[in-house]
């Protein structure tokens, strides 16, 4: 079959993605004029509208490791991926009524400010630890991902576009352009957050949102159009020809995919995420009150259904033109199927699938749902060094002077991310997009998560303890994460990561808890669960 639109990204779609770029550089200009203190870019004045920061929250927590993951591994692996959606009513009880009542009463800058009023500073400086690599590493493979795939569906069009649009001034070879790609989303990314700020990237994140979806739902239309093919023939195709419906579960932890190991990841993750990362707490702090948050996770979690079914339909389409299709496939691959190519079928669709103009929109999503991880991750590390660190050892400083110093600091952290992604790319991976993000930077979330939970929930457990439970529990999920990596040595399903380190840690600070020194009593007073809801019934 010749393809209707193979000939790769055209001018005008690399016009599209330059004046989408430009454009947001512009609105963070916009915003920066009327910022005047470091409250406004920590927390946006604690006022953003709640229907903005829902929408900014699914933008940054989707990334571009969901957005080519989820298609990828449904089409390696099969629906599994998908089904983590049906928890998503029983996690938002948590954390509606659970983590963000608890958290917004106590009016915080950075999340890991609460260890230390709960344990000490040994385990804040534990926590900043944990989320700095966590959040590093996550950025750096976002950005890495992300340039990977726009380079590889645009390295045929790409440098001779740039070379075209600048008259022959500038031209690239295949490694400079993928090197192109990642330093100018970099740059950009660390330029519109530098100058807005939180109110910045929640504004541009919701612009992000829009193309990222609509991206999404093109892929979609002309794949349907194209093959004459529906919702109905893509499900038959993903659960019963090319793969048959997921294992329920398995005593072999070591199984890839069963239904229960994507539901306990999904809750895990869901849970560990909205009490311990400064990312989505962050978000939920630019807030009014603890109403406006829990509307916040509602959007939340309502857009995360939505784009997360979207891009299992996006999947189970590529899957099935592929199958059907197989002479738009790249040279050198038999089967739509195969590990190696499953993460860049979207890609591969978008170059060589979509028309001009369509396609430039769907590279701008790609662009999007990155720079709406980068943007926020950037932000939030610079609170968390500032606030946790630079302040705690320095000493109070004037709003301007923190402002000045924040943005710095950002452009700092901007170089520091795409130096580490840079890194990334310099090494080789075994495993595909969903796996590598629960195995790397994924695997100190479940410690990082418990040791909050363990402050919220365990009023027995005192600071050697947690201290010394995220420490063991830290060492046991990057054994769990990376112990794959080592020849001979066996490790459980990526998906069981988050859950087991999890396990680990809250399980040892509970035990330690009864053993070592027990809190002072200002370290329990309003900072658990318990006394603050005995606080509350007295009051009512």
């Amino acid at each position: 079959m010749t393809p209707l639109f193979g000939l790769g990204l055209k001018p005008f779609d690399y016009l599209v993605v330059f004046g989408y770029m430009a454009g947001l550089i512009g609105v963070g200009v916009f915003i920066a004029r009327r910022q005047k203190t470091a409250e406004q870019f920590f927390v946006g004045d604690r006022h953003m509208p709640w229907f903005l920061v829902g929408v900014s929250m699914l933008a940054t927590l989707m990334s571009t490791l969901t957005f080519l993951g989820v298609p990828g591994d449904l089409i390696k692996n099969g629906l599994a991926i998908g089904l983590g959606q049906l928890m998503l009513p029983v996690v938002f009880i948590v954390v509606g009524y659970v983590w963000l009542p608890f958290f917004m009463r106590l009016r915080l800058t950075s999340a890991y400010e609460y260890l230390e009023l709960r344990f000490g500073s040994a385990t804040r400086m534990l926590g900043v630890v944990l989320y700095l690599y966590m959040r590093f590493v996550w950025v750096g493979a976002i950005l890495f991902t992300m340039s990977l795939a726009v380079s590889e569906m645009t390295k045929d069009s790409g440098p001779q576009a740039i070379s075209t649009l600048t008259g022959g001034a500038v031209a690239f070879g295949e490694s400079g352009w993928f090197y192109f790609v990642l330093i100018s989303t970099g740059v950009v990314s660390t330029a519109y957050t530098a100058l807005g700020g939180i109110k910045g990237l929640i504004w541009i994140d919701f612009i992000h949102f829009i193309v990222l979806m609509t991206g999404a739902v093109v892929t979609l239309a002309v794949i349907a159009s194209r093959t004459g093919t529906g919702a109905v023939d893509w499900w038959i195709e993903a659960t019963s020809t090319s793969h048959k419906f997921p294992a329920l579960a398995s005593w072999d932890l070591s199984v890839p995919r069963t239904v229960l190991w994507v539901l306990l990841s999904a809750v895990f993750w869901e849970v560990c995420t909205h009490c311990s990362d400064q990312v989505a707490l962050q978000l939920y702090f630019t807030t009014r009150s603890a109403a406006d948050a829990r509307r916040t996770a509602i959007v939340n979690y309502a857009l995360n259904a939505t784009m997360t079914a979207l891009l299992v339909l996006v999947g189970m389409a590529l899957l099935t033109f592929y199958v059907r299709n197989t002479g738009e496939l790249p040279a050198g691959v038999a089967d739509a199927r195969s590990g190696g190519f499953a993460d860049k079928i979207f890609p591969h669709f978008i170059a060589h699938g979509l028309p001009t103009g369509l396609a430039g929109l769907v590279v701008a999503g790609v662009f999007a749902v990155a720079q709406s991880s980068v943007d926020s991750g950037i932000n939030s590390s610079a609170t968390v060094i500032t606030v946790d660190v630079i302040l705690k050892l320095r000493g109070p400083m004037s709003q301007a002077a923190q402002l000045t110093l924040v943005r710095w600091l950002t452009v700092l952290l901007g170089a520091i991310v795409t130096l580490a992604a840079i890194g990334i790319s310099l090494t080789t991976g075994k495993f595909n997009i969903i796996d590598m993000q629960m195995r790397s930077f994924n695997c100190v979330l479940g410690p990082l998560g418990a040791l909050f939970m363990a402050g919220i929930l365990l009023p027995h457990v005192g600071g050697r303890a947690a201290f010394t439970a995220g420490i063991l529990g830290g060492a046991t999920g990057v054994g769990l994460g990376y112990g794959g990596l080592i020849p001979g040595l066996s490790s459980p399903s990526s998906l069981l990561v988050i859950p087991l380190s999890w396990l680990a840690t809250f399980s040892l600070a509970a035990l330690l808890g009864g053993v070592l020194p027990s809190p002072r009593p200002e370290q329990v007073r309003g900072l658990t669960w318990q006394s603050v809801m005995r606080k509350e019934s007295v009051e009512s």
